[in-house]
């Protein structure tokens, strides 16, 4: 008892300091902190199980995710001013788990990602008029940059017979903490819609075709709690079944670095703050190949939003003003090929 008091509670510990809520409206989390502290839990587990002699499993994944985002914001009166969205951002994925099986059944894990975007669309339109009308400014851009996840949790796996074949449906319902992170970069720049008579009085409008320098970066991150339940069904022949869903709540947060505008301040050009939330849902299959060695087929997916938040701008002269973010989108699927081994 005393063992697995100590591993609840560096548990806690881990969750107390992986999700630390902002301080004020309109500052940053910065996410070295959370991603030093889950992957130091994935290199303690090791340890967890080295002094209480708990079954373990360790797994890697590689695989193929394309994910969207978006996010539009509000001002000078109108509903939607400036919309930019990512598109189909293509990246091979790789995955590390770790997780620590205890006694009745209670279970760790850890599992951090890591993916390098290799092709993507960008698209950043503005508007004078309500209802995207009057768009006088338009850039279709090459999209990169890399996104990461990683998250804990604590689950308790449940036994159900069925009686019908005869096999075990196993069911864990959990709770953790997660961080999303997509860091994104425009590069390449190119306008297709150039309309200087259309745009508000003092903005000024790049000419159609190719401009040279655009590099701006625009780093967002989602953290905080979710639920979930997992569940594993014997299909027979050594073939398992899996599925999971899980409901996320969200601190979303981000910052820009919009390096062709001389009039806003660098590296930090405008900050994004709002509440947001996840569904996360994943279906797969499980075969043994060897002794103690598993392969897993998965498809995840994510969808998560936010509500209206705010957006402070940081202008090259010192001063900030504060619009309203109207909403942020991101969506990803991903293709997983995993292996399983159990110490």
């Amino acid at each position: 008892m005393k063992k697995h008091g100590w591993i609840a509670a560096c548990l806690l510990g881990y969750l107390a300091l992986l999700y630390t809520p902002q301080a004020t409206a309109g500052q940053i989390v910065e996410p070295e902190l959370q991603h030093a502290l889950l992957v130091s839990l994935l290199a303690t587990l090791p340890a967890i199980k080295a002094s209480t002699g708990m079954p373990m499993n360790i797994s890697v994944s590689v695989g193929y995710r394309e994910d969207n985002l978006d996010w539009n914001i509000a001002g000078g009166g109108v509903d939607v001013l400036s919309e930019l969205s990512w598109k189909n951002l293509a990246m091979a994925q790789m995955q590390a788990a770790a997780q620590v099986n205890m006694k009745n059944d209670w279970r760790i894990r850890a599992d951090l990602g890591y993916g390098e975007i290799s092709s993507g669309a960008n698209q950043d339109s503005d508007y004078s008029g309500n209802n995207r009308t009057l768009e006088f400014s338009r850039s279709s851009n090459k999209a990169g940059g890399n996104m990461g996840d990683v998250s804990i949790a604590l689950g308790k796996t449940l036994r159900l017979l069925d009686q019908t074949v005869g096999k075990f449906i196993y069911v864990t319902p959990s709770i953790g903490l997660s961080v999303h992170q997509q860091n994104l970069t425009m590069t390449e720049g190119v306008q297709t819609v150039s309309r200087p008579d259309l745009a508000p009085l003092g903005i000024g409008v790049a000419p159609l075709g190719p401009f040279a320098g655009l590099n701006s970066r625009y780093a967002a991150q989602w953290q905080g709690p979710w639920i979930g339940i997992e569940a594993l069904i014997e299909a027979g022949s050594n073939l398992s079944l899996t599925a999971s869903a899980e409901y996320h709540v969200a601190d979303y947060l981000a910052k820009a670095n919009w390096n062709l505008r001389n009039d806003l301040a660098h590296p930090v050009s405008f900050k994004h703050t709002a509440k947001g939330q996840g569904i996360v849902g994943s279906v797969g299959a499980s075969y043994p190949i060897a002794k103690n060695w598993t392969m897993n087929l998965i498809l995840k997916y994510h969808q998560w939003s936010t509500r209206a938040g705010s957006d402070l701008i940081y202008f090259s002269n010192g001063s900030v003003g504060r619009t309203r973010l109207n909403s942020v989108n991101w969506e990803s699927t991903a293709y997983n090929l995993e292996i399983v081994h159990q110490f």
